[in-house]
């Protein structure tokens, strides 16, 4: 079984940027079983330029669910799953960096 994910973020870093939008989708090897795909309120403001990138702006993110609301279910669709991504490494340290937070 595979989670394949994609995130948009607030810019470049983990350190400094958060999550916007993740969506996860689970493949058994032949199709998609199961999708799950969110805005994100990252708590900080959204970039001009980032706004532009992704499109997602502050309104939008406005009354999403934050991270900690969302992070149950992402371990749920991840957990003993092969995590594939476009950029995976990027995605993969955005998430990793969302749950320190969490502690």
């Amino acid at each position: 079984m595979y989670a394949i994910l994609d995130i948009e973020t607030t810019g470049g870093s983990p350190k400094s940027s958060r999550i916007t939008e993740i969506a996860i989708f689970i493949h058994d090897g032949n199709a998609v079983t199961e999708e799950f795909s969110t805005l994100i309120n990252p708590e900080v403001n959204i970039p001009f330029f980032i706004t532009n990138l992704t499109g997602i702006n502050n309104e939008m993110v406005e009354n999403a669910p934050k991270f900690y609301e969302i992070a149950r279910k992402i371990v749920e669709l991840t957990d003993g799953r092969i995590i594939v991504g476009h950029n995976v490494n990027f995605d993969y340290g955005f998430i990793q960096s969302e749950f320190k937070h969490l502690g």
